[in-house]
Order: C-alpha cells, then sequence, then structure tokens
C-alpha cells in the first residue's frame, strides 16, 4: 500500500465509521502489548539503542542542529547523543540548566499511536505515512508552526510520569546533565522516539507482530485510554572532566608568545606574566618564583642567599607551577651593632637641632641649628666608634674632613671665611687630614736595609713625612739626598733649578746610570709628576690612590701657597684629562660599580668638590653608593644632609630631602627604632608630608594595653619630639580597632576627640551589650564625654536617633532607682511628674533607633520592655491619667516583642472592659437616700 501495510489491511472488517475503528483496534492491541513486555525486552531495547548510538557520528549530527535540522526518528541516537554539544547548538531554543524543570503536557495522538504499532516498517515510510495526515486532516495548522521555528506538539504517546528516566542508581546522582525531566527545547520527534524504542523492545519480545499488519480486535465496549506502565530507562551522559595539571608554560612556549605584539587591546597577553613588588613591614618582599627554583633555594647551603637565586625567572624547560616566596632582605651587611653606632649621632642631632611649631598644624618641625658645633660633636661621636669596623672607620674619615673643611678651631676664631689667612689654615688643616688619613699603622716602624731604603723614602715622602725620609737618608750616608728633601716644597727657584738638573741629565744620558727612586725623589723636588728618562717615561702618580694623587698636588706639585681648590683642579686635570695618568676617585669599599652610564665617585670628593665649588650636585654627593655597597643603607647620608642644611648648603631639592628622610626612618623603624624614625620624618618640609609619615608611623608601631598607658617609645615621642597625645591615642585607637579591642578604640578614640568614629565604635559594639548585660555605668562613662564637650552632639551624626536615646535611657533608669529610695509621697509624685516628659518623648523616638543586626533588635526590645513598665508605674502613680488611653499609645509607640506586646495588649484590654463596666448602663444605680425621698 501507500504506507507499506500488507493487503490484508483492506480485507479485514472493520466498523461503519472508520475512525472509530481505528481506535478501538489501537486500543486493544495497545493493552495487549503492555501485559507482555517484560524486563529483558527492555535491557534488550536499551542495548539496541546504545549500538545505534556508538555508530553515529556525533559531530555531523551537530553540525545538522547548529543548520536547522533535528532529527525525527534516529531515537536511540537522539537520546544517547551529547546532549551539552546539542543545545550548545540550538542557539534558538530557550534551555537554561538554572530553569526550575517543567512538565510536558500528556499527548493522545493517534496518529502517534497508529506510528507505534507500525513495528518493522522502514523509518522513511513511518515518516511519510505521519505527514500526509497532517497536511490531509490539518494542514491550516501546519503553517504557523514552521513560522515559528518549530513549536513543540503537544502530543505524547505514553501518559508518562516526569520520572520516568530515573532508576534507583539515578536518583542520588548530581551530575549538571540531569535528564530527570524532559526539556522543553527537544526536537519534535522527542515522543516519537519514546514510542520508537517502545515498539523496538516490543518486537523483540512479540513474534506475531513482526510482519507488520495490524489485527483488529474490535469488541463493542466503551472506549478507555489505557495507561502504559512507566519504564526506567538510563541515560548517562558524556562527561568530559576538565582535568588540571600543576604546570605552567614558559612564555616563550606559550601560544600567546607569538601574539604578544598583535593583540595588544588584550593586556593579559604580554601583562599576564608582571607581577608588582613592593616592600613590607621588616624589609620582606613578596615575588613570584617556581617550584624548582624554590627546590634550588632550599639546597643552597652558604651563610646569605644571592639575589641572583631569589630574583631567578622560569627557565624555557621548567614547567613547575608557581609559588610566591615571602623574602626578607637585611639592609645593612655585616653589622650587628647597628643601634650602638647610630643612635648617639641620633640624640647628638637631637640635642643641637630647633622645634618650629607651624601655624595650623600640631606637628612640630625640626631642623638642625649650628653647623660647625655639629660637626664638632659628630667627630666626637665618631671617634669614640673608630676600629669598630669598616663602615665606623670610613665615617671617622669623613667626619675629620668635614672638621677640617668648616670645624671650629682655635686658631680660626674672629676670623673672616675669605681672608687668605683662613684659607691657608684650611689649607693646612687639609694636609694634616691627608697626612692621618694615608700614614700605615707600620709605615714608621718599618725595618729597612741598604737594598730597600729608597723605596721606604718615598712611601714617607708620600704621606708628607719629610722629616723622617732626610734622618733616614743621612743614617745611608746619603747627605746630598737629604739636602735636596730638605728644600722640598720650598718655591719655585728650587724647583725650577732641579727641573734644569733633570733636563741636563736626560741630555747626556747620564740618568740612566741613577737609580729609579732617586729620579722619582728629584722629580718631586722639581715639582714635575712626569718626565721621559733613559729608563723609559716615569709617572710619579701612577698606581696611587686617588687620596695619595690629590696629596702629592697639594704638596709638591702647586705653589705653596696655592689652595685646596687649585690642588683639586690640578688633580681633577690628572684623571680627567684625554691620555688620563691617575686614578680617578672611586670609592673606597670593595666591587664598586665601574660600568654606570654616570660614574661614581668617592663621598671625600664630593665634600672636596662642595667646599671649592658651593653649588655642588648635593643629590650625587648623598648617594649611599658613594660610601657603601649597601645601597638601603642611609645613616651617613641622612647626618650629612642635616649637617651640610646647618652649614648653609640648602641647594638640595624638597624630593631629594623628603626621600632621603623617609628611607632613613624606614631603615630605623625596620631596626626596632621607630621613634628615632618618627625624629628623622620631623625633619620633612613639607606639612602634609610631615604629618601623614609621622601618623602612618605612629599606627604601625604603637602598643594597645589596657594596663600600660605608655612605653618609653611613646613617652619619648610626646616628650621629647612634641608629638601631639591626640595622634597618639588615635593611633592606638586604629591599632585596637585592627586588634578587635572595640572598648579601647572607643577609649582612646574619645581621649583623642574623633567623636564621629567613637559614636559609631559605641553604637556598633558596645552599646548593645551594655544594655542587654545591664552594665549601665560603663556606658554612661563613655556616653557622657559627648555631653561634657561643647557642641559635639552637633558634631556627631546621627547623635539623636543613637547615642541620646541610650543616654536618655540610663538617665531615666537613675532617675526611677531614686524614686524607689525616696519615702515621702509627695516627693515621689512631684519626681513622676517631672519624669513624665522624658519617659513621653523617649517612646516616642525608641523606635527610630537603627538595628542592623540581631543584637540591635534585642536591646530595642529590653529598652521598650523596660519603658512599659515604667508606663505602668506611672499609670498606677497617677490615677487621674486615663490609664487605657496611656497604655494604648504605649502600645503603639513601643517596638515590643510579639509575646510582651500581647500580653500588655491583655492586660491593656482587662483595664479597658473593667473601665467600661464601671460606666453606666453596666454599673448599678444608686439607691435613693431618705432625703431624696
Amino acid at each position: 500500500s501507500k504506507y507499506g501495510l500488507g493487503d490484508s489491511d483492506e480485507e479485514d472488517e472493520l466498523p461503519t465509521d472508520p475512525k472509530k475503528a481505528k481506535i478501538t483496534t489501537l486500543e486493544a492491541q495497545q493493552r495487549a502489548n503492555a501485559e507482555k513486555m517484560t524486563l529483558n525486552s527492555l535491557r534488550q531495547a536499551q542495548k539496541i539503542s546504545e549500538d545505534a548510538a556508538r555508530n553515529l557520528d556525533p559531530k555531523a549530527l551537530v553540525a545538522g542542529v547548529a543548520s536547522g535540522f533535528r532529527p525525527m526518528d534516529d531515537t536511540a541516537e537522539f537520546l544517547l547523543m551529547d546532549k551539552t554539544q546539542f543545545f550548545q547548538a540550538g542557539g534558538n531554543s530557550d534551555f537554561s540548566m538554572f530553569d526550575p524543570p517543567r512538565h510536558r503536557p500528556t499527548i493522545t495522538s493517534p496518529t502517534a499511536v497508529l506510528a507505534q504499532e507500525m513495528v518493522g516498517n522502514e523509518a522513511h515510510k513511518m515518516q511519510l505515512m505521519k505527514s500526509s495526515f497532517f497536511v490531509e486532516d490539518n494542514a491550516a495548522e501546519d503553517e504557523p508552526m514552521e513560522t515559528t521555528g518549530r513549536l513543540l506538539r503537544h502530543r505524547k504517546l505514553f501518559n508518562v510520569e516526569p520520572n520516568v528516566w530515573k532508576d534507583g542508581a539515578s536518583e542520588s546522582s548530581t551530575s549538571q546533565y540531569d535528564f530527570e525531566h524532559p526539556s522543553p527545547a527537544l526536537p519534535i520527534s522527542s515522543s516519537v522516539s519514546e514510542a520508537s524504542l517502545m515498539c523496538d523492545a516490543q518486537y523483540e519480545e512479540t513474534s506475531s507482530m513482526a510482519t507488520g499488519s495490524i489485527v483488529a480486535a474490535v469488541k463493542e465496549k466503551k472506549f478507555v485510554m489505557p495507561v502504559t506502565k512507566a519504564f526506567k530507562f538510563v541515560c548517562n551522559p558524556k562527561v568530559a572532566p576538565v582535568k588540571v595539571h600543576a604546570t605552567t608554560v614558559p612564555l616563550p612556549r606559550s601560544i600567546a608568545y607569538e601574539m604578544r605584539d598583535n593583540w595588544i587591546a588584550d593586556l593579559g597577553f604580554y601583562k599576564g606574566r608582571s607581577f608588582k613588588l613592593s616592600f613590607g613591614p621588616q624589609n620582606s618582599l613578596v615575588l613570584p618564583s617556581t617550584y624548582n627554583n624554590m627546590q634550588n633555594l632550599k639546597e643552597f647551603t652558604g651563610p646569605s642567599l644571592p639575589a641572583s637565586m631569589v630574583f631567578a625567572p622560569r627557565l624555557a624547560t621548567d614547567l613547575s607551577p608557581c609559588v610566591m616566596q615571602l623574602v626578607e632582605f637585611n639592609m645593612v651587611k655585616g653589622n650587628e651593632g647597628f643601634r650602638e653606632s647610630i643612635v648617639p649621632h641620633l640624640e647628638v642631632q637631637l640635642n643641637d637641632c630647633l622645634s618650629v611649631n607651624v601655624e595650623g598644624s600640631e606637628c612640630p618641625c625640626i631642623h638642625p641649628d649650628s653647623g660647625t658645633k655639629l660637626v664638632s660633636k659628630h667627630f666626637s661621636e665618631s671617634l669614640k666608634q673608630r676600629n669598630a669596623g669598616l663602615k665606623e672607620d670610613y665615617a671617622v674619615s669623613v667626619w675629620s674632613l668635614l672638621f677640617a673643611l668648616w670645624g671650629d678651631h682655635d686658631e680660626l676664631v674672629d676670623l673672616e671665611n675669605n681672608s687668605h689667612y683662613m684659607v691657608m689654615c684650611r689649607r693646612n688643616l687639609l694636609s694634616e687630614w691627608l697626612e692621618n688619613t694615608l700614614l700605615g699603622k707600620d709605615l714608621l716602624s718599618k725595618k729597612v736595609s741598604t737594598h730597600s731604603y729608597l723605596e721606604h723614602m718615598l712611601d714617607l715622602l708620600s704621606c708628607h713625612r719629610v722629616n723622617e725620609a732626610c734622618e733616614l737618608a743621612f743614617s745611608y750616608d746619603d747627605a746630598n739626598l737629604a739636602l735636596v728633601l730638605s728644600q722640598l716644597s720650598s718655591g719655585a727657584v728650587f724647583r725650577l733649578l732641579m727641573e734644569e738638573q733633570l733636563f741636563a741629565w736626560q741630555q747626556s744620558k747620564s740618568d740612566k746610570h741613577i737609580d729609579l727612586e732617586r729620579l722619582k725623589m728629584y722629580m718631586l723636588a722639581a715639582g714635575a709628576p712626569m718626565m721621559q728618562s733613559s729608563h723609559g717615561a716615569i709617572n710619579l702618580l701612577e698606581n696611587k690612590n686617588w687620596l695619595t694623587v690629590l696629596a702629592l698636588q697639594l704638596w709638591y706639585f702647586t705653589a705653596p701657597t696655592s689652595t685646596i681648590t687649585d690642588a683639586l683642579n690640578a688633580y681633577n686635570d690628572a684623571f680627567q684629562a684625554e691620555e688620563c695618568y691617575a686614578e680617578p676617585p672611586k670609592p673606597s669599599y670593595k666591587n664598586a660599580p665601574s660600568d654606570t652610564k654616570k660614574p661614581v665617585y668617592d663621598l671625600r670628593y664630593h665634600l672636596l668638590q662642595l667646599h671649592s665649588k658651593r653649588m655642588h650636585s648635593l643629590e650625587e654627593t648623598l648617594d649611599p653608593i658613594t660610601h657603601t655597597a649597601d645601597v638601603m643603607d642611609f645613616r651617613l647620608s641622612w647626618l650629612l644632609l642635616q649637617t651640610l642644611r646647618a652649614l648653609g648648603y640648602r641647594h638640595c631639592s624638597p624630593l631629594a630631602e623628603a626621600r632621603l628622610s623617609v628611607d632613613f626612618a624606614s631603615q630605623l623603624e625596620n631596626e626596632g627604632l621607630w621613634q628615632w624614625g618618627i625624629f628623622v620624618l620631623l625633619h620633612i618640609k613639607q606639612q602634609t608630608q610631615r604629618e601623614r609619615a609621622v601618623q602612618q608611623m605612629l599606627q604601625r608601631n604603637v602598643s594597645v594595653s589596657a594596663k600600660v598607658a605608655l612605653y618609653a617609645e611613646e613617652r619619648f615621642i610626646v616628650e621629647e619630639l612634641g608629638i601631639p597625645m591626640s595622634w597618639v591615642d588615635y593611633a592606638k585607637a586604629v591599632k585596637a580597632g585592627a586588634s578587635g579591642k572595640h572598648h579601647l578604640q572607643a577609649k582612646y578614640l574619645l581621649k583623642a576627640k574623633h567623636f564621629a568614629t567613637a559614636h559609631d565604635v559605641i553604637f556598633q559594639h558596645i552599646a548593645p551589650d551594655a544594655i542587654i548585660n545591664g552594665k549601665m555605668k560603663y556606658l554612661h562613662s563613655l556616653l557622657i564625654q559627648f555631653e561634657d564637650t561643647e557642641g559635639s552632639s552637633i558634631r556627631v551624626p546621627n547623635w539623636a536617633n543613637q547615642g541620646q536615646i541610650f543616654l536618655d535611657f540610663i538617665d531615666i533608669n537613675a532617675k526611677f532607682k531614686q524614686i524607689r529610695s525616696v519615702t515621702n509621697i509627695a516627693d515621689i509624685n512631684a519626681r513622676w511628674e517631672n519624669l513624665k516628659p522624658q519617659l513621653s518623648e523617649l517612646c516616642s523616638r525608641i523606635s527610630l533607633l537603627p538595628c542592623p543586626t540581631s543584637k540591635h533588635r534585642l536591646c530595642q526590645s529590653e529598652i521598650s520592655q523596660s519603658l512599659s513598665c515604667l508606663v505602668h508605674g506611672m499609670c498606677i502613680v497617677c490615677p487621674e491619667m486615663e490609664s487605657s488611653t496611656v497604655l494604648r499609645v504605649a502600645l503603639e509607640r513601643l517596638p515590643l516583642p510579639q509575646e510582651f506586646a500581647s500580653k500588655e495588649l491583655r492586660i491593656w484590654l482587662e483595664e479597658l472592659l473593667d473601665k467600661i463596666q464601671s460606666q453606666p448602663p453596666f454599673s448599678e444605680r444608686q439607691q435613693p437616700t431618705m432625703m431624696e425621698i
């Protein structure tokens, strides 16, 4: 036939009405099939469906779904396919995994029932048959379905409960792909797919239906649609779990590496591997590393970790996960006596400074007073620390140089700074400083011989020990040399004669018979640093440190009347010339930087330049790299800054001064000397920066204790440095709040006069507990401080609805306790009368009390109950009042708990009923008296 049916279908006896005959036949057949279904047939049907799903290509099916195609009859494949891909492809559906489950309406389509019985026929023929039914019977209704995008047809073969897809094992499943309820976005063939699965199972179980014919078992009885028994079909989705591997791909091997320049809009491609570094307390630093690098650090056995290992990058072959490491740096290398070395100098600085009160600021500003006295005091303190270490010895050299160039001396009293005598005295003081600095410990006691006495004489002359050199020459019968050396630095005439003598020896080649050391001493007498001889070129400045070269220029190569500036300029010409013949003034510590863009010179050289040229850069002079390898050691730099400011050198930029003060204060804080760090911060010129830095330092380091009011450090900054006590109290309040100590926080906030913040803390953390636990006196002691201050209630926000309510309640309670102690009735009535206005006002405002937490609501309830009791007492004491009216108003105003309000309402109703009963016509009429009769 047209639909693939057998010829015997037309020969069967059918009822007169064709539609009724079909329905009756299908009803009987469905009931027979339902009785024959067994568990084995269902398992076999499931097996067939799973085999069909395995042979299906999910990608092809998803592509078809994305293009608008929906499978109509491949039901087993559809049910077992990856639903995640299907729903992702079906963009026109309204499916959401977060939507609540929705039940499908019951579908009772005769066409679907007929399709169920066509077991054994081809799927294509079944689709043709169904399509023809829809076209013939309801063609007009199919058009809007096509235009609306395949709407769901409300037909279903079985009246099945929504949980037919669950079994005992899947009921407890928590998978995100839950098929407990059919989704409303499933394609049109969903109901037909269920029928097809059932029919496949029936075909395997019942052989009588294998021919595909319709057995007409028509009986004359009333039509009843049977309810098919629900079956269980488990459909486990394909879940692809996300596997997290503990690896990190190096940037050169990442796919983002090649696109880092093209995808500029996405900062993550070239900023995703960056990390902002910032120092924390105690010189701690958090920085990223890898697991392999951390293992290398653990295996390192040296005394201190090198920076190259701490900041080691990720290698191209390192796939280990990222880890964060906390590193603490020791800013002062190998110096355990930091406190002993810096505190005496800070005390000197404190005793020789002026504290200036700035208008409009509570924080004083400190600056040094006298420069020359300050230099002398620092020099004396440095001498006490001599031989304590290399840094201490270098500090002695620096302070002694300052003392020579700017210090007070007896011979310089009442002299003008620019006078010739003053200039010559400073030259002699510098010469003395050079002698003491260059003189070796064992130079004078060194044993010499006949073959080495000339070298020893040169060493003595390099330290300006002319007398010792002459005596040494006499001891070895070298009188002529001793006579020449005795005239060193005698004047231009002697130098000219010695220069002519050296030139004559050079012309006659006689100098080749003279020792090289002796020729060098003659060159010193002639004032010639370089000379060409038969021995070759002779350079007296070769292999000499810069201090020795400067000393030779001052003593032997410049005129006896030359100044310090002349000798320094001659030295500058020596090491800055194109053909350099002298060493530059490199710093004295080992491994000084030499490959920088701008050369780094010794601090003492900068001080000499500053003395010669007043506008020499102070920023370069005070750089820590000029005197120490530890660039985070700012001790000497900051002390020199304050000393030079006191001497009048104030051309350093404010930014550089503030930065140096902050860095040195941070160094002191890391070493536990935060009180001296505040002293250093008080030297910052700008007011806002100074105040903010001091307050932040206080908040980080103050100690909070209920037993100790002020510690020694805190007493020092208040008494010695002039820091306001309110700043200390506020810092303690911040520290207490961070520690959760709200009672101490409120105490210090009130002392610091931060009333708004104190009011918030009291309301949030203290007042509710105090009201609930009955600690009225403690709460009153805190709140009364707001009233003692004039206008404080105006400055405090929400005082009327928060703090004032608590204070009024405490005041009313106190007055009530006083009434209880009074025995005179007149006094009691008078006090109750005085209490009426305040009680009425508080009952009206208690509902305005904010209740952000349950504890605040309990506190409000406690206050309301207490006020309700007071209202009752007022009604008892004052019988002339309308008690029922007063109680009604109180119940309306007070936010009472439900149980308490119900109790109060019953009392009010009883009183109201008593009042009503006592009034006519409920009251008994009075009997007439005899007089009225």
